[in-house]
């Protein structure tokens, strides 16, 4: 599952060490948020790329997306080379170049 619209640092293949320290934040922040919580995974009916579905994920009234969001570990996801680009630099600054 992926949460839809939402991009999160990569801890895979992350670009700088910084974006590899913020995805390992994100995920623990996220584990907590839904910890012994009622989940509601309201899918999208589509998948990304890799075919993984797309998913708002609610827990009481508030969406986990727009949560990870407002606390910094996360940024809205928007399509194209520019977004790509833009959301590089969020997490790595002038870094993120080096590791292209």
């Amino acid at each position: 599952m992926r949460l839809l619209d939402i991009d999160t640092p990569e801890i895979d293949s992350p670009r700088c060490d910084v974006e590899e320290d913020l995805g390992h934040l994100a995920a623990e922040r996220l584990s907590r948020l839904i910890a012994d919580r009622l989940v509601v995974i309201d899918r999208s009916g589509t998948h990304d790329r890799w075919g993984r579905p797309l998913v708002r994920l609610i827990v009481g009234d508030e969406d986990i997306g727009d949560i990870l969001v407002r606390e910094g570990l996360a940024v809205r996801w928007e399509p194209g080379r520019e977004a790509w680009e833009a959301r590089a630099r969020h997490w790595c600054g002038d870094d993120w170049r080096a590791e292209e």
